[in-house]
């Protein structure tokens, strides 16, 4: 197979663009992880037109113009107007079983395989202008915006299929094996579950919930750490996305009375994604939450994850040594693993061999050796670290410091030259040490491995299309401990909300607290001095910035809100 051509090259030879253009381009996306197109785009380097064109030549699809299109009324009648609306898609033509649709972007095409799927048609995408894509929608289909709740009348058609769902779903814990297991395999089942899956995926949406009530059934997702609801299912509908959820990742789809879990690998939009499914018994039915891990993610540079430039060099420096244990700290969810990849991608050299031991592994890194662990047969965290230490590695990572076991094999990894990388969970950097004791690890163990803490939340960026400038009240202020007189000399912006963004913020970045401890912060550890006098001195004598004074330099920059920052450090 011919190797794709970067779209740089690309409109280097076309001459659209200039090698200095180009570059300034490409240095925008090391820090904001956008598209290389979009940012041309928005430099005002590249025509939108002239950037389609490419991108078509690039992915090997036709470039039609729209409006000259005679579009097939076969072809409209085929396609729902709410998947039309969702996914920005026009159906153009219809032969025996081939549906042809255009498509606004290149990214677009990724969704082929899924829309083939759920509308049983072979499919065969063409791209065209957006502008003529939404004029073509509201023509054809209306301007009444659609969402995944219309899909749902469109999947409910059929009556008797719907009918059956109710049924069965009204017999509860009466309902056979059999009977659950037809309901899972009925169309309008199998194509809610995958729209429901596409729209999570397409929204980078990193949990799904699905909550049953006295009178509602509620489907939310979570995106940038915010829960959306997404759909409201009919019960019969509902209850039969338990099922197929059940039946897909092995769980005992008759057991309704005890809390299971699972996990299923799927390809969603041409992307392995990870679920790992847990359900819990309550008073109106079960309720599943669904953590989802898109493996095919970028894993981000160290540059990338909004270090300051005095705690990227403190990460720089920690990196650099040639064994000792670096640990990430924060709550579930805070981007701890996505930290640590980032430096694993930085150490992951040719001369080096990396094993990492996770559960599950949620980002592949070429050239590592990646253990998942299953604790079902016993492949516990600290059985793998003694096994791991048999490979000759030079890296290791460990997914979390359960327990004591697996904490003393990190540190007995360390002392025989070994460059550990693990997460905790605590509070802040300070305290991660005093967990680490509670555990019942001598201090003086401690004190010859530990090279560093990286404590860290994660905050949304406001969206740099509509974010607004203003002045902060008093009360404001307080929340993240300022005073008149300090912000006499600060910048702040709040969200104002557009099309481009969920409320005024789109994506999010890291706050940081990086702690190297030095010998005044062990002489407190060992003399077992409080955490609050133990935190002052990692403050004055480790120079350690507190997270709070990450958020307020984020704030001053204009990249996130007092709002944002006050909801991550309230109470810390």
């Amino acid at each position: 197979m011919a190797e794709k051509r970067l779209l740089g090259q690309m409109l280097l030879q076309e001459g659209i663009i200039t090698e200095n253009e180009l570059q300034e381009a490409l240095d925008i996306q090391k820090t904001s992880g956008h598209f290389l197109g979009r940012i041309l785009v928005d430099l005002g380097h590249v025509e939108e037109s002239d950037l389609k064109r490419v991108l078509s030549l690039q992915a090997g699809v036709d470039m039609i113009d729209l409006k000259n299109i005679n579009i097939d009324r076969r072809a409209i009648e085929a396609f729902p107007s709410a998947l039309a609306k969702t996914y920005n898609v026009v159906p153009i033509k219809l032969e025996k079983d081939l549906l042809t649709l255009a498509v606004g972007d290149t990214l677009s095409l990724n969704i082929q395989d899924d829309i083939s799927f759920v509308l049983g048609y072979k499919t065969k995408m063409v791209l065209a202008e957006e502008s003529e894509i939404k004029e073509a929608i509201e023509t054809y289909y209306g301007k009444e915006i659609e969402t995944i709740d219309d899909l749902i009348k469109w999947l409910a058609q059929d009556v008797e299929e719907m009918e059956g769902l109710d049924s069965i779903a009204s017999q509860g814990e009466y309902a056979t094996i059999t009977s659950l297991e037809e309901i899972a395999s009925l169309p309008p089942v199998i194509k809610l579950f995958d729209l429901i899956l596409l729209q999570t995926v397409r929204d980078n949406a990193s949990d799904l919930h699905f909550e049953p009530f006295e009178d509602d059934f509620r489907v939310r997702y979570r995106v940038d750490g915010i829960l959306y609801d997404l759909v409201h299912p009919p019960k019969g509908l509902a209850f039969a996305l338990f099922c197929r959820f059940k039946i897909m990742a092995g769980m005992d789809i008759a057991e309704r009375r005890l809390p299971q879990d699972g996990r299923l690998e799927l390809s969603v939009m041409g992307r392995a994604v990870d679920l790992r499914i847990n359900t819990v018994p309550t008073v109106f039915g079960e309720c599943l939450a669904v953590r989802v891990l898109d493996r095919a993610k970028t894993i981000f540079e160290l540059e990338s994850l909004g270090l300051s430039k005095q705690n990227f060099d403190k990460i720089d420096t920690l990196i650099e040594k040639p064994n000792g244990i670096i640990l990430a700290t924060g709550p579930t969810g805070c981007g701890k693993t996505t930290t640590l990849y980032a430096v694993l991608r930085k150490l992951n050299t040719p001369d080096v061999k990396v094993i990492t031991t996770e559960d599950p592994v949620e980002y592949m890194l070429e050239g590592a050796v990646q253990v998942p662990i299953r604790e079902k047969i016993g492949l516990t965290f600290g059985r793998c670290l003694r096994s791991i230490l048999r490979q000759d590695p030079d890296i290791i990572l460990v997914g979390e410091v359960r327990d004591l076991e697996t904490a003393q094999m990190a540190i007995q990894s360390s002392l025989t030259g070994h460059i550990v990388l693990s997460t905790l969970h605590t509070n802040d950097a300070p305290s991660t040490i005093m967990r680490l004791i509670d555990m019942q690890i001598e201090p003086f163990l401690l004190a010859s491995t530990i090279e560093g803490v990286v404590a860290q939340r994660l905050i949304r960026v406001l969206c740099p299309r509509c974010k607004e400038e203003y002045k902060p009240t008093k009360a404001e202020l307080l929340e993240v401990r300022l005073t008149e007189e300090d912000a006499s000399t600060m910048k702040f912006f709040r969200p104002k909300g557009c099309p481009f963004c969920r409320g005024g913020y789109k994506g999010r970045i890291g706050l940081f607290e990086i702690l190297i401890p030095l010998e005044p912060f062990w002489d407190a550890i060992v003399a077992k001095r409080p955490l609050g006098e133990i935190r002052k001195i990692a403050i004055e004598e480790c120079k350690m910035r507190t997270l709070l004074e990450d958020g307020l330099e984020k704030i001053n920059a204009g990249i996130t809100s007092m709002e944002e920052v006050a909801k991550e450090i309230h109470g810390y």
